[in-house]
Order: C-alpha cells, then structure tokens, then sequence
C-alpha cells in the first residue's frame, strides 16, 4: 500500500464531506478482548483464565478535566461448564490492582442461554455482562472506566448485529446513605452491506475499466439512567432520568482499475459519521435539558496500524459515564465555568500486536486540539493481554 493510494483516498472523502469521525478505539485495544465473553465454538467444560496489564496516562491541561495515570493489572479466571440444553454456567472471581493502590475484587458469576441452532439467534446472560463499555462512541463513554472498574452486572442479549443491556449500577437498601442507578443500553446494527469481494478484483466488461465499490455500516447506540430510590436517606444527590441516542454510518470505498492486462485496486480510508444527542428534558441534573454532538472520522489501516483523524463539535454536551474533556461542565468540578460548546481536532493512532512476536501487545495514542482554547491534550495507552 503506497502514499499515493492514502492521497487519494484522503482526497476522495474531502470532496464528499469536510474532515470527519468515527469513536475512538485506540484505549480500548486490550481491555475490549479481556471483557468479552462471548461463544467461542467451545462446547468442552474448562477453566478460561485471562489477564491485561495496562498503562494509560492523559496528559489533559483543560478546564473539563485534567490529567491522570492508571498503572495496574487485571485478572479474571472462571470455570465455564460444558453446553447442555444450550446453556452454560459460568463461575470464579476477578480482581483489578490498581499499582500504587487498593485491590479490588469481583466474582465472576453467569447464567448463560444460547438461542437457536447452532445459536444462531445469539445468547441471553445473566450476571455477569460481557464487554463492558458495548462499543459506545467516546463522547458518550469514557474509555478510563474499564480500567477503574472492569465489570458489570445485570442481564444482556448478545447476537452479531446487536448488544442490549441492563446494567444494574448500584442498590439500595433501608436508609441507605446514596441512591439507586441503574442503565439500559442498546448497541444495534441497523445495516451492513459489503460490495468488495477480495477474492475477485478482477473488472468484467460490463464494469469497463473503471469501478468504485463500498462497504457501508450504519449503527444505533442508546443509553439511558435513572438515579433514584424511597428508601435511601440520601438528600443532596440529584434524582431523574436522562439519556443519550446516537446514529453512525460509515463506509470505505474502493477504486478497481483496469490498464491494459494490469488490474489495478486501491482502497481507500474508512469515513464515518456520529450524530449524538442527549436528553435530561427536566433539566433534573443541571440547567442543560438538551444537548448535541457531531463525530467525524477518517481512518486507514495497515495490517497492525491504524491512523484516524477526527472532528468533533458538541454543543451543552453532558454524559454521566463520557470523558469529561468533550463536555460543557466538568463532572468532577461543578465551580468550573460551563462552555456550551467544544470544538476538537483528534489525531489517534494505534498497534495491536500480530508481528514481531508482539501477540497480546497494544498501544494506543490520541492528540486532542482544541480549538477554542487552541491548547493540545494527549493521551497514551498500554495493553499487554494473555490468555491461558
């Protein structure tokens, strides 16, 4: 792949829309495989242990949030029973040791039902959810949170086009000292289509000698929480319901070139597009009722490279579990000065280890630019995972 096929493909999506992007994966690498238990074609009982050492460290010097490092190590080890009936029981016990701090943790417990033949309709677990996190664009979920807290529990259905949730947050009890919260998510594919065949680049003669084809993807996300409770004696904290909705499409063209007896294929970078709303029609946890958000995103991948440059624009943006740099007040500081809008140039960049003997490897980077400010952020992520 040369510098020529990235020129073109950069300039191509230039001419469609202006610079655009996609939710940020680069902190994400490691810690997404680590959480994710999902059917793997193992109908055998067994014991699955698995473990992440990571880093990651933000340089953030912004009114919305400043800057930290999370240095620690992860580990998870269950045993999951052989499949009968289509179900399956998982059960053991996770920790998460934060260096320099605490250790947290966590059992491991799972009630698993697969659907249909050969599971072809996907899988309902209870207890312990998988993937923590469920693929949300960042400016709705903070990609810090798996490392703080690496589990999550409730009900879920899992299958290839969707991930709905029930995450039950935190319970009650007579005069207890906080409130009950609870979220329900939903990641759904609306639409995927994929008009590149590797296998056949060959143009006919009906084609002629020039052809663009595309993979197109187009995804709903929705979050909603309620903070509440009767029996609590909790008297300061805010109670209500708000939410988030958000629609992404992508696609990533190809250019099939016919000259003479050469056959020519380029592939051009990946562009997508989030609109992202939210919603506290109360205004129960601040003056903003309601909010929105444009993620734009050009990104190219090189085996185990990839680069994405990113715009986003966000007007009284607010999310309860985003990062709190996109955000028009900041989650941790309420004396800081709202910005009712935020305007960001992001350039990321990221590894996962396939060569080298670098298996279980990532490394993730992410420049934020702000506009307004005109001061850079940055962030940088190590994941190191092993599975046994």
């Amino acid at each position: 792949m040369g510098l020529k096929e990235y020129y073109l493909g950069f300039v191509v999506l230039l001419s469609n829309a202006y610079l655009s992007v996609h939710a940020q994966e680069t902190a994400l690498l490691g810690v997404s495989k680590m959480q994710k238990y999902e059917y793997d074609d193992d109908s055998i009982k067994g014991i699955d242990i698995r473990a992440l050492g990571y880093f990651r460290n933000t340089e953030f010097f912004h009114p919305m949030e400043q800057g930290r490092s999370q240095f620690g190590l992860q580990l998870n080890a269950f045993w999951k029973s052989s499949i009968k009936d289509n179900r399956r029981l998982e059960f053991g016990t996770a920790f998460n040791q934060q260096f320099g701090g605490g250790i947290k943790l966590y059992p491991h417990i799972a009630l698993v039902q697969f659907l249909g033949h050969q599971f072809i309709f996907g899988e309902i677990r209870f207890g312990s959810l998988s993937n923590p996190g469920h693929g949300l664009p960042e400016p709705i979920y903070n990609p810090a949170i798996p490392y703080i807290n690496p589990v999550e529990y409730g009900i879920q259905y899992i299958s290839p086009k969707t991930d709905l949730w029930m995450n039950w947050d935190q319970a009650i009890v007579f005069a207890s000292p906080f409130k009950e919260t609870f979220v329900l998510g939903i990641n759904q594919s609306l639409l995927h289509f994929k008009k590149i065949d590797p296998l056949n680049r060959r143009l006919n003669k009906a084609r002629g000698n020039f052809h663009i084809a595309s993979n197109f993807d187009a995804r709903l996300y929705a979050l909603y929480r309620h903070v509440g409770g009767q029996i609590d004696v909790d008297e300061a904290t805010s109670t209500g319901n708000r939410g988030h909705m958000a629609f992404q499409a992508s696609v990533c063209p190809a250019i099939f070139i016919k000259s003479g007896a050469q056959h020519i294929s380029l592939k051009l970078p990946r562009y997508s597009y989030s609109f992202l709303h939210y919603y506290d029609p109360k205004s129960s946890f601040s003056e903003i009722a309601f909010g929105s958000g444009h993620l734009h995103s050009v990104s190219k991948k090189w085996k185990d490279w990839q680069l994405n440059i990113k715009s986003w624009i966000g007007k009284n943006w607010m999310a309860p579990f985003g990062q709190g740099i996109y955000q028009s007040y900041n989650p941790e500081d309420i004396s800081v000065e709202k910005r009712e809008r935020s305007r960001f140039l992001i350039i990321s960049s990221s590894f996962t280890g396939s060569s080298f003997g670098l298996n279980g490897f990532s490394l993730g980077y992410d420049g934020y630019y702000d506009k307004d400010l005109q001061n850079w952020n940055t962030a940088f992520t190590f994941n190191f995972l092993m599975k046994i």
